[in-house]
């Protein structure tokens, strides 16, 4: 593991939500980035982040710890049907997973930061992916959001405008795979100025879906990426999900883990993963 890549991963994903968030509320041992006011809905423009704990903490202290910032959650995110708490730094989050872990209603989710250093396992054909502008997109993405979301246009509606934040934030670009015209898959490939960039938003349509296209599409944003000049580009994949396992072969390898964890408000609420 390349401590430097995985330091410089978990500052850009700091500056990247301090960026695009509305406010920012520090409570102990970290800072909420919030968007409740237009962006209620949308997960990770709702965040508590954890930034230190104190030390020795024995697992009992751990439980304590996370029932106050589980308070925390509540009283800064009192505005929305789920919390989130997340910790950039592994060994917090690995910590802080044992008192999570204890306390009802709420879900650990370890999610991997990869890097490409190896060839992919076969030679990738990218001539059909192409980079496009966010309105050639948009029509595709919101009937991907539409499908994922059972219909619920107003979570679509927040959900989109969170891309053009980042158009606002820093260096967007959008890459799309074509089949006979239409575009079965998209990925978004946002950059600093820093040399370092994060593919995002990996999708496919249900009708193009085991045909190679996700692949293309993340192949494509990561060449484009290098020619760039970005000596940095790294994606996320939660670490019990499919993605991470295709991001494999493509020669990606894990340089860190961070961790997610997702409250309910209330008995009857869900939490979903973006």
């Amino acid at each position: 593991m390349n401590e430097n890549e995985r330091l410089r991963a978990i500052q850009f994903m700091r500056e990247l939500d301090d960026a695009i968030c509305e406010r920012r509320e520090h409570f102990e041992g970290g800072v909420a980035t919030l968007s409740d006011r237009e962006l209620p809905r949308v997960l990770n423009m709702n965040l508590l982040r954890v930034e230190s704990l104190p030390g020795r903490l024995s697992v009992e202290d751990l439980v304590t710890e996370a029932k106050r910032i589980a308070g925390e959650a509540k009283r800064l995110q009192g505005r929305l049907a789920f919390r989130r708490v997340v910790a950039y730094d592994e060994e917090i989050g690995t910590r802080l997973a044992l008192g999570f872990e204890q306390l009802e209603r709420w879900q650990v989710d370890r999610v991997v930061l990869m890097v490409q250093r190896r060839p992919t396992d076969r030679d990738v054909d990218v001539s059909f992916v192409r980079e496009v502008d966010i309105e050639e997109l948009e029509p595709v993405r919101v009937r991907y959001l539409l499908a994922r979301s059972r219909g619920d246009a107003e979570l679509v509606h927040q959900e989109l405008a969170v891309a053009r934040r980042l158009t606002r934030a820093g260096e967007m670009r959008f890459f799309a795979a074509f089949v006979d015209g239409s575009i079965g898959s998209f990925c978004e490939l946002y950059s600093d100025d820093n040399g370092a960039a994060v593919v995002r938003s990996v999708a496919t349509l249900e009708k193009y879906r085991r045909a190679g296209l996700a692949r293309a599409t993340v192949s494509r944003a990561v060449i484009r990426s290098k020619a760039l000049g970005h000596d940095l580009t790294f994606l996320r994949a939660v670490h019990d999900d499919w993605p991470k396992n295709l991001y494999g072969k493509l020669g990606f390898d894990a340089i860190g883990t961070i961790y997610r964890f997702a409250g309910a408000a209330g008995p009857r609420a869900t939490v979903s993963s973006p």
